[in-house]
């Protein structure tokens, strides 16, 4: 995996943008919709890939510039 790939997380009752080592968050929101979409636009200007998570913090979805690929 790419250093400084994008991962959307559950953080609490929020939604959460963080950089691969999870250890600086970019941005938060209120529903995972909202900081999906933040997160892949960040990945894609950034050009990395977008990982989602999903409530139990496990990899969802990995999405390279407009493709969705379900994990």
């Amino acid at each position: 995996m790419a250093a400084g790939d994008i991962h959307t997380v559950p953080r609490g009752d929020r939604w959460a943008n963080v950089f691969e080592d999870g250890d600086r968050l970019i941005v938060s929101a209120g529903t995972k919709e909202t900081a999906a979409r933040m997160g892949r636009e960040l990945a894609r200007l950034r050009g990395v890939r977008h990982v989602i998570h999903d409530r139990d913090d496990r990899a969802d979805a990995v999405a390279r510039g407009r493709d969705l690929v379900r994990g």
